[in-house]
Parts: structure tokens; sequence; C-alpha cells
């Protein structure tokens, strides 16, 4: 039977619960979008934090916690370094992992230890999370399609960094401030939209996933920047358990600041072909492979 490691890694998170200016000067200061693209300026960047939650009919928790940094170029993100740490304990799956193959228990034994992903423009480099127990021991980092790796759909999947995401989301906002809005966009219009929402939840999503909706709220500084987005949406968008809400609110903060994202060393970069035994390599992201 063959499974996405990131889909494993949902399985396993389900499974453990997881005042007024004159008319012409407010049109162009009133402009988020205009705002947005003066930050795009080479080596200049602003940093981010995540706080993923999941609720059900029993209460809610932390799933994933993310912190990283976009640096802009001059037409937008050319590189973010993001790293993650989901809210799972090693004795939180001790007793899973002795019914399991040694292939799912590493991958479990994975989801406890933070992932790291570098992305430089469409190449993606991962290390640490689940992907780093299948590394080889010369191997800190490997090398992927622009992915975000197995936490990318577990964390933040709107990006307003993003000019023509900002554009969409302000186009479908339904409550209107100068600097507060909210609405609804689904996972369809974010796929045809958003290199980031792509890069996140790895394939095209299904056509009952496009019609899920997102309920968001935007919150912009004085200098019409994010300050703040939460966006909500049911859980079972991505598989994670049914009744589930998935809640993320992130933070942004550092508009401008000089922000320098690199690629790893080539010597402590691995490819696909290189992981260990059990995995395929012939998709994008590696398949684990075992017996039925």
């Amino acid at each position: 039977m063959k499974r996405y490691i990131a889909g494993l890694a949902c399985a396993a998170t389900a499974m453990l619960g997881v005042p007024a200016l004159a008319s012409t000067a407010h049109a162009q200061a009133a402009d988020p979008i205009s705002a947005l693209k003066k930050q795009f300026k080479n080596g200049r960047g602003v940093t981010y934090v995540d706080t993923t939650k999941g609720r059900a009919s029993y209460g809610s928790a932390v799933v994933a916690q993310r912190k990283g940094v976009f640096q802009f170029g001059a037409s937008g993100i050319n590189a973010s370094d993001q790293t993650t740490k989901l809210r799972i304990k090693a004795s939180d799956i001790a007793e899973i992992t002795e019914n399991l193959s040694e292939e799912e228990s590493k991958v479990l034994v994975g989801l406890t230890k933070p992932e790291r992903v570098i992305r430089v423009k469409n190449t993606s480099y991962v290390s640490g999370g689940i992907f780093g127990q299948f590394l080889p021991e010369d191997k800190t980092w490997l090398k992927l399609p622009g992915v975000l790796g197995n936490t990318g759909r577990l964390s933040q999947l709107v990006n307003p960094a993003e000019p023509a995401t900002l554009k969409a989301l302000l186009a479908r906002a339904t409550v209107k401030r100068p600097t507060a809005y909210s609405g609804k966009i689904t996972f369809g219009e974010l796929y045809k939209v958003s290199p980031w929402f792509r890069a996140g939840i790895f394939v095209p999503p299904t056509a009952k996933q496009s019609k899920t909706v997102v309920q968001w709220k935007l919150v912009l500084g004085s200098d019409l920047l994010a300050r703040s987005l939460t966006t909500t949406y049911p859980g079972t968008a991505l598989s994670t358990a049914p009744g589930t809400t998935i809640s993320v609110e992130t933070r942004y903060t550092g508009w401008g600041s000089r922000v320098t994202v690199k690629a790893p060393p080539a010597d402590q970069i691995a490819k696909p072909g290189d992981l260990d035994e059990g995995v395929e390599t012939d998709t994008p992201i590696p398949l684990l492979s075992g017996g039925s």
C-alpha cells in the first residue's frame, strides 16, 4: 500500500486529537496593495509567526507553531525560511509506534521533531521533521520542488504578502474598514492565485476540496501592511478528524527589515532518490511504500 508521507502526518495528528482625509489623499493612501508592493526591495522582508489550533466539540488545542521570514525581490517574495514545531511529544506516540512498521514509526517520530523549510524561488530544502528520518547519515537537507514540507498544510495557507492573494482577499471582503477587513474565500480561488497556497497543500485540491470556504480576518497597521491574519476552515478539507475546525493566526513584524535567505551548502543536500529504502521517489512528494 502506498501513502503520502504528508497524508500519514495528517492522520497521525488527527489520531492525537489534535478619522477621514481629503478624498484624493485618502484614495492614494488607502491602498494596501500599493503599500505592499513598495516593500519589494532586494534584501528586505518581513517576519511572521503562525499558531495553528484545532477545535472540536470537546475543546481546542494548539496543533502547530511556525516562525519564519519572507525575503523580497523587486517583484515579490523571492525566498522564505521557516521552522515549524507540531505539538506532539515523544511520549504521545510511544504506545502507537509499538504496533507499526519501521517506516511508519519513523514517520511518527518525525512528527515530534521541528521541520525547517528553506524555499528559494521554486526549490525547497527540508531539514528535520519526517523527511529527516529518511535522510542519509551524511546529509541534513532534502531538495524538493517548491513545497512547504510536511507541515505546510498545518500552518497558514493564506499569504497576504502576495499581491495577487491580497487583491483576491480584498475583492471578497464583506467587512471593509481602513485597517481591518474580513470575508470568505475558497480553496479553489486560492489555488488559482497563490503560489504559497499551492506549495502548502502539495497537490491540486479535488472538486470537493475546492469548495472549502475559508473565513478570514486581516488587520493592517497605519502603514496599510499586514499585522495579523486569522483564517478558519473545516479540518476535513485536509484530512484531519471529522468535526474539527482549523484556525490559524499569523502575526507579521519587521516590515522592511534586512533579510537574507540562502540555499544550504551543496554537500549537505540529498535528493529524493537518496532517501532510505522504502521511500518511493517517482512523484514530487516521496511516497512511503509498504505492504498492505
